[in-house]
């Protein structure tokens, strides 16, 4: 596994100020210093960055459980390494953190494996990457206090879209489909027809579209959308109602483009249709 990708995780998801993602990294890199002095039996966790035994690790966690309630008396006291990171119990829900990291991570790995090898088509590919994150039983408790009772559900959400996102992206090589702008952190992998509205093409690559963000907001609101040919036409909404320069810009000027087409997987012509009959168009 890699640390960096734990780091965006955690990052990721961390609350602004409250230091968590950094105090757990640190956490997980002392916990490996203990283990390299005294690895009690457990030698194949003194890196934990390769871990990704999930199972492996929550009996590591059980252990540091153990010596964290003995306090001063642990053998993993060790000079030069802070003893409140082991006492105040930042290792253990730092492991807790890099288990629950590990589910997610290892699926998303599983669905992108199955993306690139696979040779057929977008249908078949999204009923293959239709799949349930699976979660242990020890970590269920956990799951639920963050995220509720409906915690596979909840994950596989989570999981399955950030997937999406990274075929999306990769398939319209980082860039814009109408703009050609390639920068990833201002652009979307829009979905054609909405996730909560067709399950069984919800990981369709075809069902989807590289837009930046301006553009990701109008088509959701089909304000926008795209004909047989691929081309941007506009809705009478922008027509009638908006006539700044920065819409004659954004929007009028680009009317009749073509898109910029992804190297596989070209969006669903049928996929399209559907959306511009929510439209004025």
């Amino acid at each position: 596994m890699s640390k960096s990708a734990y780091q965006t995780y955690m990052f990721a998801s961390n609350i602004e100020g409250s230091g968590k993602a950094t105090s757990y990294i640190r956490a997980l890199d002392l916990l490996s210093q203990m283990l390299m002095q005294k690895p009690e039996g457990f030698f194949d966790c003194i890196n934990i960055w390769e871990m990704s035994s999930i199972d492996r690790l929550e009996e590591l966690r059980l252990k540091v459980l153990e010596e964290q309630r003995k306090g001063n008396r642990s053998i993993w006291n060790i000079e030069g390494i802070p003893r409140s990171y082991l006492q105040r119990g930042y290792c253990s829900a730092a492991l807790k953190s890099y288990q629950r990291f590990l589910v997610e991570h290892l699926h998303e790995q599983n669905l992108l494996r199955s993306f690139h090898q696979h040779s057929g088509s977008a249908t078949d590919l999204a009923s293959r990457l239709n799949q349930n994150v699976t979660i242990p039983a020890f970590l269920q408790n956990d799951y639920e206090n963050m995220v509720g009772t409906d915690v596979t559900r909840s994950v596989t959400v989570r999981s399955n879209q950030n997937v999406f996102r990274k075929m999306i992206l990769e398939i319209y090589e980082g860039s814009c489909c109408i703009t050609g702008l390639d920068i990833p952190a201002v652009n979307r992998a829009s979905h054609i027809v909405p996730w909560a509205e067709d399950k069984d093409n919800r990981m369709n690559p075809s069902n989807g579209l590289c837009l930046s963000a301006t553009y990701d907001a109008a088509f959701d609101r089909n304000l926008i959308s795209f004909d047989e040919d691929y081309r941007l036409i506009l809705s009478r909404d922008i027509r009638d109602h908006f006539a700044s320069k920065s819409v004659s810009e954004y929007f009028l000027k680009k009317e009749g483009q073509k898109i910029k087409m992804p190297k596989m997987y070209e969006p669903n012509i049928s996929f399209l249709e559907q959306h511009r009959n929510k439209g004025r168009f």
